[in-house]
């Protein structure tokens, strides 16, 4: 769906107004990922009232909502380089998911991002350094499931249809090429002394181990996972994300057969 006028997205004022706040570059890098969002959002299959939300994301100086929309439009992208049948679900008051793919198989899907904790703004603001601990990421983690996005996880459910929600990693370390695929496969699926416990209604959690690099949005081909709920009433087949590694409990592990190479990482223009 699409207006005659376009509805601006960074504009002049804008610009001026991030430079002054010293938030943003647009030489180099900078222009490179300002010029990739305004692209993603003007090829994005919604109205211009449908998008204004997301504008406004996008727009804002809040790196937590910025990034959020940035990965809802990166994880379009992705969607279409699968070469799935999709479509943006509009934001209403219902709190309903933002996708409803109908191809290769139909289910719903929310996108989310795990951004920097304050205990990480704070350790790092004071240069005392971070270490490399991920319980805590992952019981944020684990928080969205249960409370922050149980209302667009139980749409999919009420449609008697799978609900699936995508996880982007933009916390310090998020894209350092870690092993925290592994740990949350333990952590979700079983291999600890307190499991998480997923809800019925929730038939997958979809990693994503991504990154910005020279302006450009970067996937991990070996790291980005999928975590099968073994409580999901409305099970996902595997061939959906058989690009990426998936865990159907943490003992049994498939490995990608696509999106893998020898430097991992992928770039999305």
């Amino acid at each position: 769906m699409s207006n005659s006028r376009e509805l601006p997205l960074f504009n002049d004022n804008w610009l001026n107004l991030a430079l002054s706040k010293g938030v943003c570059q647009l030489d180099g890098s900078g222009g490179i990922y300002f010029k990739t969002l305004r692209v993603w959002f003007r090829r994005f299959p919604l109205s211009n009232k449908q998008k204004r939300h997301l504008k406004q994301r996008l727009e804002s100086f809040n790196m937590s909502n910025h990034l959020g929309g940035a990965n809802e439009l990166f994880w379009w992208e992705l969607m279409k380089s699968f070469h799935w049948s999709a479509s943006p679900i509009p934001v209403s008051k219902e709190g309903l998911p933002d996708f409803h793919i109908t191809s290769p198989y139909e289910f719903f899907c929310e996108v989310t991002t795990l951004n920097r904790s304050e205990y990480e703004k704070r350790q790092l603001s004071g240069r005392e350094g971070l270490s490399l601990e991920h319980s805590h990421d992952m019981a944020r983690m684990l928080t969205k499931v249960t409370e922050e996005k149980t209302e667009q996880i139980r749409h999919g459910h009420a449609q008697k249809k799978p609900s699936v929600l995508v996880v982007f990693d933009c916390t310090f370390w998020g894209g350092f090429g870690t092993q925290r695929f592994q740990k949350l496969a333990n952590f979700l699926l079983g291999n600890t002394s307190e499991p998480a416990i997923l809800p019925s209604e929730l038939s997958a959690i979809v990693y994503m181990d991504s990154k910005f690099c020279d302006g450009r949005f970067i996937i991990s081909g070996q790291r980005s996972t999928v975590y099968h709920n073994p409580n999901s009433q409305y099970k996902l087949p595997t061939t959906v994300f058989q690009m990426m590694r998936q865990y159907l409990s943490y003992k049994k592990e498939l490995q990608p057969t696509a999106l893998t190479s020898e430097s991992d990482y992928y770039c999305w223009i």
